[in-house]
């Protein structure tokens, strides 16, 4: 009788209080492991991502540049036009007004270079020219174009007006 009063009065409290410490400490071991696998796995994708982030980076840099870089335009139209059997008869460039953005805009300042050329080749040959401009990693965009007929009709070629704008980040 003695065996059973000490059982219940004093082990089967005891017993119980253990079980609800040993419930909270597998409760707080399986959030630790949760956060622990959700951290991994943040980690993870990450470093797998770290090397797209970095060549989108380049990317936009190559698409957006942080400067004018007028050499390295004239020579990726130059290319193109000699890939398409354009003849460059002359080339102009100006720079526009920088285009402010508020201080809170998560958009940088940028600006546009200005570039007028005088061509001549064929209209299928300028087509291309045109599809190349177009598909370019740098943001180009047409301005006006103009077609006047050559002295050369006879075998195809004709004159082109283009103007474009290219873009840039101001600092």
């Amino acid at each position: 009788m003695s065996a059973l009063i000490i059982y219940v009065a004093l082990v089967k409290p005891e017993y119980n209080k253990i079980q609800d410490l040993r419930g909270r400490v597998k409760s707080s071991s399986d959030f630790y492991n949760a956060q622990a696998q959700a951290v991994d796995y943040v980690n993870n994708l990450y470093a797998k991502n770290k090397i797209d982030i970095e060549q989108t980076q380049k990317d936009l840099v190559l698409a957006l540049p942080d400067q004018e870089e007028v050499a390295n335009v004239v020579f990726q139209i130059q290319r193109i036009s000699a890939l398409n059997n354009i003849s460059i008869d002359s080339v102009n460039l100006d720079r526009l007004p920088i285009q402010q953005k508020s201080t809170n805009s998560l958009i940088k300042n940028h600006s546009a270079l200005r570039i007028s050329m005088k061509l001549a080749g064929s209209y299928e040959s300028f087509k291309e020219l045109l599809k190349f401009l177009e598909s370019n990693v740098r943001i180009i965009n047409l301005g006006t174009l103009r077609v006047y007929q050559a002295n050369e009709l006879e075998k195809g070629i004709f004159n082109y007006e283009l103007v474009v704008d290219t873009y840039y980040q101001v600092k």
